[in-house]
């Protein structure tokens, strides 16, 4: 089912607004049945960011149980640092598995469209969408040395060969990925993008009755959650 990329900005951010203002518990339920979606329903998009959320999140998981679930004088398990740790993990995670799930959900070129219908600024739309392509084609670039290196012989099969392998070439890539952008903002001023006047798109956007259905039921089950 189509949606409209506001309705699921929507659905994001009241999910995450429930899953931090309810008991830590229910909470928790509501992060986890949000973030099983988010993997679950295909992506529609050509985003592959998953992964490195995913990372992301384990992570901050294993930080947290560590600084609030483990005492170690005398060695042992803190169930109350264990709820604490959880409130904590619910507030990071919250929205980066709303990311994980808008990733999934809206295309750029939809993305694009709200944003000219909503009468954005060209200079922010412009900031925001090379932001947005900054981790993307940093890995990309990351790649593409390590498979360089690999072809010239070089060991890379740790993470620790992955890392002294990257490190010299970082100055070189970030440098690059600079001159991109000036590049790609040179161009997009000679095509007039960031011209005074109303800009348009060929990506038709409408609000349907499924969107407001949608919303209505997310909020509903939501609140029942909650009460």
């Amino acid at each position: 089912m189509k949606l409209n990329p506001a309705t699921h900005i929507l659905i994001a951010l009241e999910i995450a607004f429930f899953a931090i203002a309810t008991p830590i518990v229910t909470g928790a339920i509501i992060l986890s049945i949000f973030f099983v979606i988010s993997l679950t329903i295909p992506s529609r998009t050509e985003f592959r960011l998953t992964g490195k959320f995913i990372k992301i999140l384990c992570v901050g998981a294993l930080f947290l149980f560590l600084i609030h679930g483990v005492h170690w004088n005398p060695p042992g398990i803190s169930y109350e640092g264990l709820f604490i740790g959880l409130d904590s993990f619910i507030r990071i995670a919250s929205p980066v598995i709303c990311v994980i799930y808008l990733s999934r959900r809206i295309c750029a070129e939809e993305l694009y469209a709200m944003l000219i219908d909503y009468r954005i600024p060209p200079s922010l739309i412009l900031i925001f969408f090379r932001t947005l392509w900054l981790v993307p084609r940093l890995t990309e670039r990351m790649d593409e040395v390590v498979t360089a290196q690999k072809l010239r012989g070089m060991r890379i099969e740790t993470t620790m060969q992955r890392v002294r392998a990257l490190i010299p070439t970082l100055n070189p890539i970030f440098s690059s990925m600079l001159n991109e952008i000036s590049t790609n903002s040179l161009t997009l001023t000679t095509r007039g993008f960031l011209s005074p006047g109303r800009k348009t798109h060929y990506t038709p956007l409408r609000y349907r009755w499924t969107d407001t259905a949608i919303i209505a039921v997310i909020t509903f089950i939501l609140g029942v959650l909650w009460l």
